[in-house]
């Protein structure tokens, strides 16, 4: 096949891939990749677009050189807005300093010194991972691997104080904002942006560095900083000036008796951070193992271990010897990569070689002894010499799944890295790709009608004689109000998500205009899966008529928070959701007959978008409904009352399989004993079942 520049073929998909080197004046370059599926099969197709792409992006490479000729930050800008801001903020860490020493309570020293980790830690992830996935269901999901470096109580204070904070870095920005107005240099986008970066470098430092007697100033603080960021030997630091007057290098002096501070190195490192700056990444995977238990799993013979009376005993869930082994996998084929550099010193371009060398490499390698001494290079050109002289049955390139495992495992480590010893920040984004060949919407089968009204016929919509009876058919007159009730009629008439419902507190049953409504959003029950997860969802006429209203009226009454406080989880980190699915789905499953292997809660949700898309309901109305991602910028924005008014015609539209249920006439609550979570017992692991 004739070459087509700057296209690849993955498996019988053309793809167009290109770097782009940038280098603006004295900042250091950066090489960018681009990769996008051409989302055909055919040649002649792929050369034609694979041409205008190549074309398009020549004339925003040239614009992006303007762009930051226009609107980047020099050198010495940059140097201004750090000495301005790690001076204001030490000032700011002082004022803490003497409020916690007033008010008296605790260990001062203590307190100090976790309130200076916490905003050492929360600055540092911010200048090096940025601020996209701020608060989202990855962030939220790594809290603890992403501040490894705390202490469980410093990450707990930490949490609470993020979940007051609001939106955090749209607070950053602004304040960057004033920063870059205080030394008189005109705010851009752009600027404001390198700003906030340059202002959490600035205070991580300042609060890492607070209490150490050998950097009192901002002189010093500079200094330490070029030696972390750059990787060069400080030397002795003039006294920085700001705002055209002279900085104290003495100020501000701590009013405590400082911590006795790390021992540095020449470099400016601490013998831990050199320690790790040094690790090969297969050095790194086994240091990650060495303090991950949960990563490490069990030895051969801990399967064994037996009780005093016998019995197995049960085992903690850990990561077995498959996940293992593809964990290691990916630092040992980056180490060959690489060249066998620290994993600490990986840059950009380390990645993109990496990426390459995993599309060009035979899908036989390390099958023969002689790979494990050969570099990947070397393995990729001998598969590339063995392909030109006609060899056969040779797949060059290793799969979508398999590279996105590897840059996923890689990320893992370093960021984890990132915690131990100073990184350059990293974008993986680029080699995580989607597979072409996946199509969502046959993950899950959606609920029929006829499956719905099985469903609405069981004692639990219809009467039973008790509450232990009712999960079967009707039995009674008996009806009790609470999640096994309301949850699946919820889902079927809203298209909510199973944990956006359960986690519902009394206070998100607002109205508006007439329009009653569910908010969905993060509150202290739990967060939302993305960000355009938040909406307000109109609450369909068959739940008013069944008497929702007058539930959460009577939960309100009766003192309750929660809408469905019986299936709060016993321990925190269980979703409340898993405890519906334990608690009431798994006794309804079991009465069902039509119901199939695999259907479960989320079923009714895809019932909404499946029925909702048959009827030719706008697809920017279903995502706004569901919570869904759609089209570009202006595809989906909220339009407040209207957006309402418009969902409300949308939502009448799902089938209604409740006709045959009585309107409310008396709303009837579980026994306040019941209102509440249930007791669990202490959780020691998952048992292994024969």
């Amino acid at each position: 096949m004739p070459a087509i520049e700057n296209v690849t073929r993955r498996g019988a998909v053309y793809w167009w891939r290109r770097r782009v080197r940038f280098a603006a004046g004295s900042l250091p370059a950066i090489t960018v990749a681009t990769t996008v599926s051409l989302l055909t099969k055919e040649q002649g197709i792929a050369r034609r677009r694979g041409a205008a792409l190549t074309g398009r992006s020549e004339d925003i490479r040239m614009s992006l050189y303007e762009r930051i000729e226009r609107e980047g930050l020099t050198a010495e800008q940059v140097t201004t807005l750090f000495q301005e801001e790690i001076v204001r903020y030490r000032n700011m860490l002082a004022h803490q300093q003497t409020t916690i020493q007033e008010d008296g309570e605790g260990d001062v020293q203590t307190r100090m010194e976790q309130m200076l980790n916490i905003y050492a830690a929360l600055n540092a992830d911010f200048a090096v991972n940025g601020f996209d996935d701020y608060m989202d269901i990855g962030y939220v999901g790594g809290f603890d691997e992403r501040f490894s470096n705390l202490d469980e109580e410093s990450r707990a204070h930490l949490i609470a104080m993020l979940s007051r904070s609001g939106d955090l870095p749209k607070t950053l920005l602004s304040e960057a904002q004033k920063l870059l107005g205080r030394v008189d240099i005109a705010v851009t986008g752009d600027r404001a942006e390198n700003a906030r970066r340059i202002m959490c470098e600035a205070r991580a430092i300042a609060a890492a560095t607070y209490t150490d007697p050998n950097v009192r100033g901002a002189a010093n603080a500079v200094a330490l900083m070029a030696t972390l960021f750059k990787g060069v030997t400080p030397g002795t630091a003039t006294v920085p000036l700001v705002n055209r007057e002279a900085i104290d290098p003495n100020l501000p002096s701590p009013l405590v008796k400082p911590f006795t501070a790390p021992m540095m190195s020449s470099s400016g490192l601490t013998e831990e951070q050199l320690k790790y700056a040094s690790m090969t990444p297969i050095d790194a995977v086994e240091a990650y193992f060495s303090v991950k238990p949960k990563a490490r799993g069990r030895a051969d013979n801990e399967d064994q271990v037996t009780a005093a009376n016998g019995k197995k005993k049960s085992q903690a869930k850990v990561w077995g010897h498959s996940q293992r082994r593809q964990f290691r996998a990916a630092p040992y084929f980056f180490g060959k990569s690489n060249g066998g550099k620290p994993l600490a010193a990986t840059t950009q371009n380390d990645l993109n070689t990496f990426y390459d060398h995993l599309n060009l490499m035979p899908s036989t390698h390390h099958k023969s002894p002689r790979h494990e001494l050969m570099s990947l290079d070397e393995i990729c050109k001998e598969a590339a010499a063995r392909v030109a002289t006609g060899g056969k049955n040779i797949d060059i390139g290793l799969d979508v799944g398999t590279i996105n495992r590897h840059f996923a495992n890689l990320k893992k480590l370093c960021l984890w890295m990132a915690t131990k010893t100073p990184m350059a920040p990293l974008d993986f984004s680029d080699f995580i790709l989607e597979e072409d060949d996946r199509d969502d919407r046959n993950e899950r089968d959606p609920y029929t009608i006829e499956q719905g009204k099985e469903l609405f016929t069981l004692a639990i919509w219809t009467g039973s004689t008790s509450l232990e009876d009712r999960f079967g058919p009707k039995s009674g007159d008996a009806i009790w109000h609470d999640a096994a009730y309301w949850v699946m009629m919820i889902v079927w008439y809203s298209g909510m998500r199973r944990e956006e419902c359960c986690k519902l507190l009394v206070d998100d049953i607002d109205e508006e205009d007439g329009i009653f409504y569910f908010n969905i959003r993060k509150t202290h029950a739990g967060t939302v899966k993305t960000a355009r997860s938040v909406r307000l969802v109109p609450i369909h006429a068959e739940l008013r008529r069944l008497g929702f209203l007058d539930y959460v009226n009577a939960m309100r009454d009766a003192g309750e928070a929660y809408l469905f406080p019986e299936i709060l989880p016993g321990r925190s980190g269980r979703p409340i959701g898993d405890v519906f699915f334990k608690q009431v789905w798994g006794k309804i499953k079991p009465c069902l007959t039509l119901v199939r292997p695999g259907q479960a809660v989320h079923s009714g949700r895809h019932m909404v978008s499946t029925e909702l898309k048959m009827l030719q309901t706008f697809e920017e109305f279903r995502a706004d409904l569901l919570g869904q991602a759609f089209g570009g910028e202006n595809a989906g924005r909220y339009a407040g009352a209207t957006r309402l008014e418009v969902l409300q015609d949308v939502i009448v539209r799902i089938p209604n399989v409740t006709h045959h249920l009585p309107n409310c006439t008396e709303i009837r609550l579980l026994p306040a004993p019941l209102r509440k979570p249930r007791p669990t017992r202490e959780h020691v692991g998952r048992r292994k079942r024969n």
